[in-house]
Formats: C-alpha cells, structure tokens, sequence
C-alpha cells in the first residue's frame, strides 16, 4: 500500500453502512470512500452527499471496476455472493457484513477464490470487538476455562421483528432470526471455544406468530403476505471434539427480556457468561466467582472491526475473521433448517 490514501468502495448504503461501517472507515487517517453502489438511487445520492464522495453507482459492477484497494459489502444477505465474488474477480479485498452467505456452498466458493487471489476476505462478526467479548477471551486464554464441554446461545427477542423486505422476505435474507441475530451470538460463542468443526446438527425452525398479530411489532407492521422465513429456530449441535451446543432465535417470543444476545460456556475449569462477564469455577477446593473487565480500551465494536480489517489488508495479516470459522457458523444454521425440512439428524460436511 504505498500510494497515498487506501481506497473504499460501498456496495449497499443501508443503515449498517451509513450508522456503522462509514464512521468506521472514517476513523482510519489514510482511509478515504472513495465511491458506493445501491440500487436505490436517492439513498446513494444522499449516503454519498453525506460522507462527500463524488462517484456513485446503481449497479456495483461499475464500482468494482475503479482503481480500489476494498470493497464493503452492505447488502441484503442473498446479494452477499454476488456481490463479493465481483469484488474479489476485480482484485479487491473485501469485508462483507453478516452472514457472509446463506449456504456452505456460497462461503466456500468465495474463499476459495479469495485464497488463490491472495486476497483478504472478512466477515464482519463485530461482537468479537465488544469489551465482555475481550475480556473473556483474555480469561479463556489463560486456562481459566479449560475444555469447553457444552454452550448455550441464544440470539431472542419479544418483539422486535425487522419489518423490511430485506430481512421477511427470503429471496433476499435466506432466513429470518437464524440468519439475522442467531448468527451473532453463535460466531461469538464458537470463537470462544476456538471454533470446534460441527458434526452433527438437530434443530427446528417455524413461523409461530410473524404470520398473524398475536404479538405486535415494536419496530412497526410487516407485509405478512410476504414473510417467507422463520420467527423462531432451534438447535442442537455436536462436535467433533465432543462438545455439544444448544441454539436459540428468535425475532418474536412471550419472554420477558425485550432482546436476550447471550451465551453460557461451561468448561472443565470453569463457566463463564457473555456479555454479562460473570464466572465462576473451583479453587482450593471452593466455588469462587466474579465478573471480568476488558484488558483492552476499545472504541465503538463496528469501528474495530473496520480497523482490524484495514490493519491486515495493510500488514499483509490474515484475515480477523477468515471464512474457514466462518464456515462452520454458516454450517450450523444450514443444518438447523435442513433438519427442520427432513425431520432428521443431519451430518455435517465441511
């Protein structure tokens, strides 16, 4: 990189970009957006008019095109492999919200691609950049937890369906809360234990109440002639080194929390709660616990992220989040929904 400014392009200018990604991208000195692509025309006009860039662009084929050193990808989640596969054919390096893709198949083809192009490829995960996430990776890491033997996560909330066509609409998202928060909680939960390789996986997924109006929707009304996804999923899950993981998403519920993104870890030296922090395990013969604190001072998670990534496309490092983890996520939430289809156990083939 030894020309001047390090040069991004945008493709899809929703709220993730314009509230996360873009602050994100411009807390990095030497990184300038140079140019963004959605096909709505007048919020790239405006996206664009905001952050001061000159080029934009309906189609991101004409992005991907300019002299750009990484793309950001921003779109709906079916749009993902399409639009990553152009950015890393053109050269670039690319950082793609979650999930990365809907399907094993889709991951694989862009890593693969990525790898012979000698190119970065990142998930943006940005729980792995909260401070609980941090700090109990840090206590993980000191042998405090030990093996890993079952986890709990669960990605659930009472009413906070997301009315857009981008998230109900399964041509576009490939999923409703499995693919939407379950994936958030679940990439935490797995990096916490160094990411095991799934083997088996049993799971459920249903449209329990986002088809009629039994619990209404604290982010406004929702076209139920086009909701096309699950409310709700479930799974459980077996690893190859023996571990064992229960799922929970949920976009609409009769609980008690308004959200619940949460896992439990227990290990053979102790158990610990993200995001709560809380631990407890066995010294000198007795339960002691408490909560941790980061060893880190961090800025906002989405703008870690973004630098992480810029500092290994610049380094010459790996990726933060590689799509061989990935994989495995995606892996997971497959399964889930192919056990709901078949109503069987299904093997996991990575």
């Amino acid at each position: 990189m030894a020309r001047g400014a390090f040069r991004v392009g945008a493709i899809g200018t929703g709220g993730i970009f314009r509230n996360t990604h873009a602050r994100g991208w411009r807390s990095i000195p030497n990184a300038e957006i140079v140019a963004v692509a959605d096909i709505d025309a007048k919020r790239a006009a405006e996206v664009a008019e905001e952050l001061g860039v000159e080029q934009v662009f309906t189609d991101y084929a004409d992005l991907v095109k300019l002299d750009l050193d990484a793309v950001d990808v921003c779109t709906p989640n079916r749009v993902h492999t399409p639009a990553v596969l152009a950015a890393l054919k053109a050269g670039k390096h690319v950082i793609c919200e979650k999930p990365l893709a809907v399907t094993t198949a889709e991951v694989r083809q862009m890593g693969k691609l990525a790898d012979k192009r000698g190119l970065t490829l990142m998930t943006a995960q940005h729980q792995r950049w909260t401070p609980a996430a941090r700090a109990i990776k840090a206590w993980a890491k000191s042998g405090r937890l030990g093996h890993v033997y079952h986890a709990r996560v669960f990605a659930t909330r009472r009413a906070a369906l997301p009315a857009r066509a981008g998230f109900i609409d399964a041509a576009l998202s490939g999923g409703g809360p499995c693919m939407d928060i379950g994936v958030h909680a679940l990439d935490l939960c797995m990096w916490l234990m160094d990411f095991p390789t799934p083997v088996r996986v049993t799971g459920t997924s249903k449209t329990n109440f986002a088809k009629g109006r039994a619990i209404p929707g604290a982010w406004g009304d929702w076209d139920r002639k086009r909701f096309s996804v699950e409310d709700f999923a479930a799974g459980f899950v077996h690893f190859e080194d023996g571990a064992t993981m229960t799922v929970e998403a949920s976009w609409l519920s009769h609980q008690t929390e308004d959200h619940d993104m949460s896992c439990r870890l227990y290990g053979m030296k102790g158990g610990v709660s993200w995001p709560s922090t809380e631990y407890a395990r066995v010294e000198g013969g007795q339960f002691v616990q408490g909560t941790l604190t980061c060893p880190e001072r961090l800025d906002k998670a989405h703008t870690e992220e973004i630098k992480a990534f810029h500092k290994a496309v610049t380094g010459g490092k790996a990726s933060p989040v590689p799509w061989t983890e990935t994989i495995k996520v995606i892996a997971i939430l497959e399964a889930i929904y192919e056990s709901n289809r078949t109503g069987k156990e299904v093997d996991v083939k990575l």
